[in-house]
């Protein structure tokens, strides 16, 4: 698997986030993706052996919604 890194994933989120935010979407979901961001940046170990080991909705923010994307 390739590596991945996870600053980048935070900020694809954090893009959605704020493109979500302006059409009007859930405020909730808005801050959903905004915490996930959050817990991806803040990860002490590398994002594809989480990812590899299946423990990516283990991360907080980070649900079965999210985990699909």
């Amino acid at each position: 698997m390739a590596k991945i890194n996870p600053r980048t994933v935070a900020s694809l989120l954090r893009e959605y986030a704020q493109r979500a935010s302006m059409r009007g979407d859930n405020p909730y979901r808005t801050k959903a993706y905004l915490r996930a961001a959050d817990s991806l940046t803040a990860l002490s170990q590398p994002l594809d052996r989480i990812i590899a080991a299946g423990a990516l909705t283990k991360i907080p923010g980070i649900g079965d919604a999210i985990a699909d994307m």
